[in-house]
């Protein structure tokens, strides 16, 4: 008997690997699979204006070239809400704490979003690998239905976008994971909007297996007890049994960074290395 439909994702032809480069922008979904990449050691820039929720906003912000994004090979984009709030007939990225009847609110159309994406695949982002996402976070402040509104228009733009340029474009299903294969509020977190850690980690683990390289899958274990192992801390770090695992983890991160040079190890090298 089956009790779930699971999401099989077929592996990408282009993988990402720790020699590319990469750039995360959208919602605060983003920043959470973009905390993965970072401590699996991959080269990251992540939101660096902060975190964007609408597809005009982030939008804007790649059209500004932000520090990070001429480099990377990859970029991954993390659309949140189609709902967006304009003032004098420019959307804002963030209303801070002004008042709501300064701003206009509106949805934006499924047109208007490949028309402005359109543009950047042609643009800031010709040439590179772009990856889209739908964010699972529930926009409960929109209300249930406005909230469903919201993502079937952003799903629809996105897949029109992919469509329309599938030599450099394509979608992770992060939102069906969610809602279609895990679908269980236990997935949730106590404002049963946002993804629990389990739930991201399950997400992750399809990332990985879609995404990357079958040497660069292997590596990740490694990564991840040494990363683990610096930000531990002992209950007596005075004692030679201590001190011999230092020396341990230093000559294992010292290994994995001359094996892959392109892997940075010298904080974790650091931290260990006045033990070696």
């Amino acid at each position: 008997m089956k009790f779930r439909t699971e999401i099989e994702i077929a592996p990408w032809e282009r993988k990402i690997e720790h020699s590319r480069p990469g750039f995360s922008v959208g919602s605060c979904f983003a920043d959470r699979i973009a905390e993965r990449l970072g401590q699996a050691k991959f080269r990251l820039t992540a939101n660096p204006t902060g975190v964007l929720y609408n597809p005009f906003s982030i939008a804007d912000m790649l059209e500004d070239e932000p520090a990070g994004l001429a480099e990377a090979e990859w970029v991954l984009v993390t659309f949140g809400t189609a709902w967006v709030y304009e003032e004098e007939g420019r959307v804002v990225a963030n209303c801070g704490k002004r008042p709501a009847d300064v701003f206009t609110r509106r949805r934006l159309s499924v047109a208007q979003i490949v028309e402005r994406f359109d543009g950047l695949m042609e643009g800031a982002l010709r040439g590179k690998q772009i990856i889209f996402t739908l964010s699972p976070v529930r926009h409960l402040k929109d209300g249930f239905e406005e909230n469903s509104l919201s993502k079937a228009t952003l799903r629809l733009a996105i897949d029109e976008v992919v469509r329309k340029h599938p030599a450099n474009a394509q979608y992770f299903p992060a939102y069906e994971i969610l809602n279609d294969d895990l679908r269980d509020y236990r997935f949730y977190g106590p404002d049963l909007a946002h993804p629990s850690t389990q739930a991201v980690d399950y997400i992750w683990e399809k990332f990985v297996a879609a995404a990357l390289s079958p040497q660069t899958q292997k590596l990740l274990p490694k990564i991840d007890n040494i990363v683990r192992a610096a930000a531990h801390r002992p209950f007596d770090p005075a004692t030679e049994e201590h001190a011999l695992f230092r020396r341990g983890m230093f000559e294992k991160a010292r290994l994995l960074a001359a094996d892959h040079p392109e892997i940075d190890m010298s904080g974790e090298m650091d931290f260990f290395g006045d033990a070696k």
